[in-house]
């Protein structure tokens, strides 16, 4: 998010071009989700978990290497929604699936504070970088989402179930 504007102001010609870049994440990621809502099963949301940090990851480092190029910039940004969409949605399912219903609000309301605890923190780390180096700030966060990949694909597969609940491996 650091870099948005940056990317707007020197590729796009002006930093309130920034919105577009948002708009067209937004745009996909709406898109993105319609599809898997047809068929819900298809993709399990563990899966989505870790492809949508490989997608995000691949977004990025296009971004990164746009240099200076408007169509590419644009279709970076298509393809970081196409991986953003599905993953939220996917970690809200799994979120519903896991917790149990008396605590459920709770863990949506600690999950949610930490999902804008951790934006902010990598925001207020990637603004400074960003400013000295744009490409070189973009190629950290895809390296990041590439990471976050890594971790998610490294959690067992079957998960313990709560009390009364079989688990269920994806």
């Amino acid at each position: 998010m650091a870099c948005v504007p940056l990317l707007g102001e020197r590729v796009l010609d002006g930093a309130g071009h920034a919105a577009v870049l948002l708009s067209c994440a937004a745009l996909s990621a709406l898109v993105a989700d319609a599809a898997l809502a047809r068929s819900p099963r298809a993709i399990s949301p563990r899966t989505l978990l870790w492809s949508g940090a490989l997608v995000q990851a691949a977004a990025l480092g296009l971004a990164s290497a746009s240099q200076g190029r408007p169509v590419v910039l644009v279709v970076a940004f298509l393809v970081l929604g196409i991986g953003e969409g599905p993953q939220l949605a996917a970690l809200f399912a799994v979120r519903h699936r896991e917790a149990p219903e008396r605590l459920r609000s709770q863990i949506f309301t600690t999950g949610a504070s930490l999902k804008i605890t951790g934006f902010a923190l990598g925001a207020a780390a990637g603004g400074p970088l960003a400013g000295r180096s744009l490409s070189g700030t973009l190629a950290l966060a895809s390296g990041t989402a590439a990471l976050a990949a890594l971790v998610l694909l490294a959690v067992p597969t079957a998960v313990t179930a709560p009390a009364g609940r079989d688990a269920r491996p994806e």
